[in-house]
């Protein structure tokens, strides 16, 4: 038997909608966690981050030019690490 509130309203029910409000807000920021970080993951496996920091270093704007210039400053640090086997 669920027991009054003084308003004639079911304290539980008032707990289980609260709870599922909880819950729903906690899975939706879960997700958006996941996203952003998935996100985040591709931008750096298809080297979008980089190119943004690099930008920022040069003070450039995007252009054809700057990523021209990106691409052989990345190029030219894969050709100075060493080579294994």
């Amino acid at each position: 038997m669920t027991s009054s509130c003084g308003a004639d309203s079911p304290v539980r029910e008032v707990l289980k909608s609260e709870a599922k409000r909880v819950q729903v807000s906690a899975i939706r920021a879960a997700t958006r966690r996941t996203f952003t970080i998935f996100a985040a993951a591709l931008r750096e496996i298809f080297e979008e981050s980089a190119y943004e920091r690099f930008l920022a270093r040069e003070q450039v704007a995007s252009s054809p030019v700057a990523y021209r210039d990106f691409l052989r400053e990345t190029e030219d640090a894969k050709a100075r690490r060493p080579k294994c086997c």
